[in-house]
């Protein structure tokens, strides 16, 4: 198992209900594929370094995790569909 940082950047014009709901299904679908997560780290609503649909704003949340790489590309298609969900991006984090 190795370590992986996920940074989210989530639709900051969304209800914390719907943000909550894309989180928990996030979470879901990490217990299901025995990814664990070490550290869950909320920044908040942050100023973005350019405009994703029209928004300059973008709320963050990065997690640490331990999962098997190959995992990668089938979190991302599952995480493709949130249409909550900006951006994302997994980095190896070497121990």
């Amino acid at each position: 198992m190795a370590k992986y940082e996920l940074m989210l950047i989530i639709n900051p014009t969304i209800s914390e209900q719907d943000r909550n709901e894309s989180v928990s299904g996030l979470k879901a679908l990490f217990a299901k594929n025995e990814v664990t997560i070490s550290k869950e780290d909320v920044w908040g609503d942050k100023k973005l370094a350019y405009k994703i649909n029209k928004l300059d704003r973008g709320f963050y949340i990065l997690f640490d995790l331990e999962m098997n790489g190959k995992l990668i590309k089938d979190l991302s298609k599952t995480i493709n569909l949130d249409k909550n969900i900006f951006r994302y991006m997994f980095t190896r984090v070497d121990a």
